[in-house]
Formats: structure tokens, sequence, C-alpha cells
């Protein structure tokens, strides 16, 4: 059975082998379930170490575990990890704290999607939610901020009607470095960079589809069209097969 901050069913359905399956009631974790969860983020962080990572991101966006604690219609819990900002805060922050003493805060990033639905996700108040996380993220001294545009939907992009909560949200409470991501294309991320919104834009669909991106945003050269087909299914197609410029 799956495990969640509280039992709530998605009405999303599920990516599997098999194709999409509709979710599974889950179970909240108990107490001292969380604190094992915390150790095995340490676990991890040492495990990255020793398959020679530089670095770690704490993903705590797009509807998965942490973002789950992170938001209230995912978290209706009545003990410290639910309720307040701040007790829903709070996993993330202990997670932190974990993977920083194993790696010094200067290897460590966090992921936020605080714009994003996708997999259920919303949050009655997010400017109140979200700026409370930057905020608090402010003590450890981080290595960035990855921050999710509101315009992207799991894999698909959406209007954006330019009020959701992203990069130029975080900019003014949070202290250190912001990379976005989020459909940009080489103008558009050049454009944010040029008005000082982020420091980093991060390319994703992009990048798969075009192995040689930097080169060919250097050159200014055609780009390969992703295949949207592929994005999540099993095998090398359209992961390894797409043509590079030589």
């Amino acid at each position: 059975m799956p495990v969640a901050p509280s039992p709530i069913l998605a009405s999303c359905l599920a990516d599997t082998a098999e194709g999409q399956q509709p979710h599974v009631m889950p179970r909240a974790l108990t107490l001292a379930e969380i604190s094992t969860m915390i150790e095995q983020f340490r676990q991890g962080a040492k495990n990255a170490i020793a398959a020679g990572f530089d670095g770690v991101e704490i993903h705590a966006a797009n509807g998965y575990l942490i973002d789950q604690f992170l938001q209230d219609n995912s978290n209706q819990r009545s003990d410290e990890y639910g309720g307040s900002v701040a007790n829903r805060t709070r996993l993330l922050l202990e997670v932190i704290r974990a993977v920083v003493e194993v790696w010094g805060a200067g290897r460590v990033g966090v992921r936020l999607s605080p714009g994003s639905a996708f997999n259920d996700m919303h949050d009655s108040n997010p400017t109140e939610t979200f700026g409370y996380v930057a905020n608090a993220l402010n003590q450890f001294d981080l290595a960035y901020l990855h921050s999710i545009e509101p315009r992207i939907q799991g894999n698909i992009t959406i209007a954006d009607d330019g009020k959701g909560l992203g990069a130029r949200f975080f900019r003014s409470i949070f202290h250190g470095s912001i990379v976005t991501a989020g459909g940009y294309t080489r103008e558009t991320g050049e454009a944010i960079l040029q008005e000082d919104s982020a420091d980093c834009i991060a390319y994703g669909r992009l990048f798969l589809a075009n192995p040689d991106l930097p080169k060919r945003f250097v050159l200014n050269a055609e780009l390969n069209r992703s295949d949207r087909n592929t994005f999540y299914s099993i095998g090398e197609a359209g992961y390894t097969d797409y043509r590079s410029l030589c």
C-alpha cells in the first residue's frame, strides 16, 4: 500500500508499465516511519557521494511526497507535521538538515513547484505557504532553489497568465541562487536571466531531444523536436536515439 501524509485518494491516473492506471488509497505515514524516511534521505545522500556525484537536489515538487506534506490539500494531519505552514514545512527542513550534514549546504539544492496543479496538487494559500518555505530555506545557505514555473503541468505547457508563483516570486524572498525550469526557449531563457529573475535556466525536454543543446544554442542551430509519446516509456526510444549535429 502506498503512503502519504494523509489517506486522500488522488483522482488523476498513475503512469505504470501497463499504461495509466487509477491510484489506490494511501495510508498515512506514522511518526516512526517519518523518522525512518528522513534517515533514508540521509543514506541516499551518502550513496550519491559513493557514486561520484557532485551534489544532490532534494525533490520537493510535482506532487511527490515532500510536496504532499507542504500543501494543505494533501496534508490534513493534526500532529507536528500538519496544520500550520510551519508544521507542513517541518519534513522538508528535517530532510535538508540530514542531507546537508552529509554533503554540506553548498552541494545541496531544493526543487519546488508552487504553481503546479500536477498530480492533483494545490494549496489554499500558496503565496503564504511557499513564501514561508523560501524564507525558511535561507537558514541553510543552499547551492540553489530550483523553481518550476506554473505554466508547466507535468510534461505539458499550459497558458501562463503571469500571476502564478515562480522564479520572480522567489527572487525577493530567497537569498541564494535560483534555477528556473518551465518550457524555456533559447530566447525566453536569456530574457529571464537579463531581468535578473534567475541565475540559471534548466532545460528538460529540449535537452532530451538535443544532447548537444549548448552547442546548438551557441550556433543558433535548428533543434530536434521531442517525441512526447516516449517521455515516460520504457527503453531507449526517446532517450538515446536523438541525433547530434555531428
